[in-house]
């Protein structure tokens, strides 16, 4: 169901590790710390790239999978009427004065269908922003996802943190040497471990959500 997309992570994530092997072997033999402190500040750019990647395929798999249900509307559960009634919500936000009570109509036409509705898969129920704990947190509640959004163990600022430096780098606003100067191999290590984890956390959240159909409205709120 979603091994092509674990397939595609496992790559970016082994990016990542590869990363931090070749900074292990420069720091074992003493060479070249300026090089050592840039591939450290580099990391997060691929860390960052493992967790975007994650939260948007999976998305869009998830979608997919929706779509090949054939539900009307209401068959699904509230909040991720966000996400299937997307185009209606755009059509109904974006027109002007003249179409407004139109597409009002047009929206709980929709919404009330008893014809299966058909999804979009490339929709992403975010406010637009880089990945961080807030659009992981918002997915969860959208698709009705069981669990904690953030795996256990895992400090719920270090999200945060990979997303800042990677912008930091990306936009120019930091060097990643400088960047990577602050950080110790074993922090970074960890950095990696905990990146892993959390990916595959996401991708566990909406397999469970697949077997069990919470997407499908039950009577209860």
């Amino acid at each position: 169901m979603y091994q092509s997309v674990e397939l595609e992570i496992m790559d970016r994530l082994n990016q990542s590790k590869e990363l931090i092997s070749h900074i292990s072997n420069l720091e074992l033999h003493n060479q070249n710390s300026e090089l050592v402190k840039i591939q450290k500040g580099y990391l997060f750019v691929s860390l960052y790239s493992s967790i975007e990647y994650t939260v948007t395929s999976i998305v869009s798999r998830y979608l997919e999978i929706l779509k090949q249900e054939d539900l009307k509307p209401m068959d699904y559960h509230r909040y991720l009427l966000c996400a299937v009634l997307d185009g209606k919500f755009n059509a109904l936000a974006e027109c002007g004065k003249k179409k407004i009570w139109d597409k009002k109509k047009e929206f709980f036409d929709a919404l009330f269908s008893s014809e299966p509705i058909d999804i979009d898969n490339s929709v992403f129920p975010t406010d637009g922003m880089n990945i961080s704990q807030k659009q992981i947190e918002d997915i969860w509640s959208i698709f009705n996802l069981g669990g904690n959004p953030m795996p256990e163990g895992i400090n719920i600022w270090v999200l945060n943190e990979i997303k800042e430096h990677r912008n930091a780098i990306a936009h120019g606003r930091e060097k990643a040497a400088d960047i990577g100067g602050r950080y110790t191999f074993n922090v970074l290590n960890q950095r990696v471990s905990d990146i892993e984890r959390l990916c595959f956390h996401i991708v566990e959240g909406f397999r469970e959500s697949s077997n069990t159909k919470s997407y499908i409205y039950t009577g209860t709120i």
